[in-house]
């Protein structure tokens, strides 16, 4: 990096000085082949130093010289040796595998933004909905394992209560149509008192693993 002026001019400059003192003192004797000795007093009470209209011109130069050469030694390493970029994408192809690894536990069957779907809250667990008479809104759901729940929250939706009615296999239903999947389970589609179509898939055991709300509770109009 050099900087160079090659121009610079001042208009004026102005020297202030207040109560400017100097005492000066001298001793000379010339017994004993001569003795001289001085001394100097001074004293300044204030100084004022203007300096106005400067100008320059300015030139500043940055060598990239140095610059330019290392990245040229970097490029010519990297053709040299092309392992190197084989490494690095290794690693970035590594990384992004972790990534998507990661994403596919959570979004894939189980995971746990699937769970996180199939809990009361779910669409498709809402069996029905009603406000009562304290402007409360009244929530019929089913989980994945067949319990129902009833749950009250207020308009701001901070639940009030929640308690179980039981489960679909305990409070029966009409049953309208059953059939087996391709893993060998039971899928049974029932009908309960308020009307609302439920799926349930059972294991060989009959045990309830899952449900799903078809259409929800029927009201008459």
């Amino acid at each position: 990096m050099l900087l160079d002026v090659p121009n610079l001019t001042v208009e004026e400059i102005t020297l202030e000085v207040e109560n400017l003192r100097a005492k000066v003192s001298l001793d000379a004797r010339l017994a004993n082949l001569l003795a001289l000795s001085a001394g100097a007093d001074v004293g300044i009470d204030k100084v004022k130093l203007t300096i106005k209209g400067v100008r320059a011109e300015l030139l500043l130069k940055v060598r990239l010289d140095n610059v330019a050469a290392i990245i040229d030694r970097t490029l010519t390493t990297i053709d040299r040796n092309p392992q190197i970029l084989e490494r690095l994408l290794q690693s970035v192809d590594n990384t992004v595998g972790t990534v998507g690894n990661v994403a596919g536990s959570a979004l894939g069957p189980g995971g746990a933004v699937s769970q996180t779907l199939g809990n009361l809250t779910a669409p498709n667990g809402l069996l029905s909905q009603t406000v009562n008479q304290l402007g409360q809104t009244v929530q019929r759901t089913v989980d994945r394992t067949g319990n129902i729940l009833e749950r009250t929250v207020d308009s701001a939706g901070k639940v009030l209560d929640q308690k179980s009615l039981g489960s679909l296999a305990d409070l029966g239903g009409t049953v309208l149509n059953e059939s087996t999947n391709s893993a060998g389970q039971t899928l049974r589609r029932i009908r309960d008192t308020s009307g609302a179509v439920i799926e349930l898939t059972l294991d060989t055991a009959g045990k309830v693993i899952n449900s799903r709300v078809v259409s929800q509770e029927t009201r008459n109009r």
